[in-house]
């Protein structure tokens, strides 16, 4: 049996433990996360050779030290890509201060959270702009790849303004539309900006 096919049985097979039910709701930041090179190292191998960007959800136990205790993957994204055991790797480099805004102990406390997957983008980035009917403005940053025939595909995104902005849609349709430059080289990652300004103005 192969390794990725032992590590995707593995993935399928890990289940919660019972536990409290996750909460975010007066948790502190963390005191200690993985760094850029740990995520790098981690990296699957086959979405490596691909640049294919991919996330996973983390479901993990605070243990006394604010370490991540009993984690498992609940999800990935793509599935069977590794990223779900790619996470559980780099989960022991996540640590949490055990008081709580309120003053209340951590220590036992469900966290849930989501891990992005992505490499760096390469080159300068690539402006589009498109008009909105409905008078709204706005940007919308991707980190995509760059496929064959010189459109995108694996966009993430990575920057919004203003935050909580309703813009997703025109400028992902914006970027499906859109041509990456001759100078950008297929496979790799590219940032996309896309700068919305209201119709007419």
């Amino acid at each position: 049996m192969s390794v990725a096919i032992a590590l995707a049985l593995l993935f399928q097979a890990a289940s919660p433990p019972q536990r409290p039910p996750p909460s975010m709701t007066d948790m502190p930041g963390w005191s200690k996360a993985p760094r850029p090179e740990d995520m790098m190292r981690a990296y699957p191998l086959e979405p490596g050779r691909a640049n294919l960007a991919g996330s996973a959800t983390l479901e993990c136990t605070v243990g006394p030290a604010g370490e991540l205790t009993a984690c498992v993957a609940a999800d990935e994204i793509p599935v069977g890509s590794g990223f779900g055991a790619a996470s559980l790797a780099v989960a022991g480099k996540f640590q949490m201060p055990t008081q709580a805004p309120s003053g209340a102990s951590t220590v036992g406390r469900t966290v849930r959270f989501p891990i992005q997957w992505i490499r760096p983008v390469q080159g300068q980035p690539q402006l589009l702009v498109v008009y909105d009917e409905a008078g709204r403005s706005g940007s919308v940053g991707f980190n995509c790849r760059v496929r064959d025939e010189r459109t995108f595909d694996n966009c993430v995104v990575v920057d919004v303004k203003p935050r909580g902005t309703t813009l997703f849609s025109v400028a992902g349709e914006a970027v499906q539309r859109a041509r990456a430059a001759a100078s950008a080289r297929p496979g790799s990652r590219m940032m996309v900006v896309v700068e919305v300004k209201p119709q007419g103005r």
